[in-house]
């Protein structure tokens, strides 16, 4: 298997600022996946959801891009990285899909100094490039899941799930990246979907 590292990038490359001090060691390439475009939602709901730090399976909660081998062994790319660590980003690109779908009157983070009536508790099942099959490009694999509740009744209201897998057009950096995004927004359009209509169509916030 070639997990070369040494292509141009497909999506937003940060570069690293020049130093004074000389070094032999190689800069990781850092790349940033972009929030889809999602379908619009049927209504605004005037409440606020709060999307908590995702949840992520062991060995995905860093900023290594991760990779799976036949033998079932959990590896990464060499001089890649996210632009954050893979909780982070994910967490961003939610909020920024779920404010895009322009279904709530606010969405923001758990840290947010104020407060809300929804609570989204996503978690991250599946976000690596997939060698398992055998030879010939990786296919990336993105499963979201969700709890979605309401927080001052600390009720459940919906479990949420996105999926999707994307065969890389080339195994090279720039398209097995580009296939992360592709699956990472077809899994996150059919989350932010399912998220929208449970809400819309469960039942209201009890009066505070």
């Amino acid at each position: 298997m070639k997990t070369s590292s040494l292509a141009i990038p497909v999506l937003v490359l940060l570069a690293g600022c020049g130093s004074l001090f000389k070094t032999t060691e190689v800069m990781p390439t850092v790349y940033e996946l972009r929030a889809p475009t999602p379908e619009p939602a049927a209504s605004r709901l005037p409440a606020t959801l709060i999307v908590a730090r995702p949840r992520t399976r062991p060995g995905l909660a860093t900023d290594r891009i991760a990779v799976t081998l036949a033998d079932r062994r959990l590896d990464a790319y060499g001089g890649s990285r996210w632009s954050a660590p893979l909780p982070e980003l994910v967490s961003s690109l939610l909020i920024a899909g779920l404010r895009g779908s322009a279904g709530w009157q606010a969405v923001v983070p758990e840290r947010s100094a104020f407060g809300g009536e929804y609570l989204l508790q996503p978690e991250i099942e599946a976000f690596e490039a997939d060698y398992s099959g055998g030879g010939g490009p990786p296919t990336v694999r993105v499963h979201l899941r969700g709890e979605l509740g309401l927080v001052n009744e600390r009720r459940m209201l919906a479990i949420v799930e996105g999926s999707a897998e994307v065969r890389a057009g080339a195994d090279r950096q720039r398209d097995v990246t580009a296939a992360f995004e592709s699956a990472y927004a077809k899994a996150a359009t059919q989350m932010i979907g399912a998220i929208n209509t449970a809400a819309h169509s469960g039942p209201e916030p009890a009066a505070r």
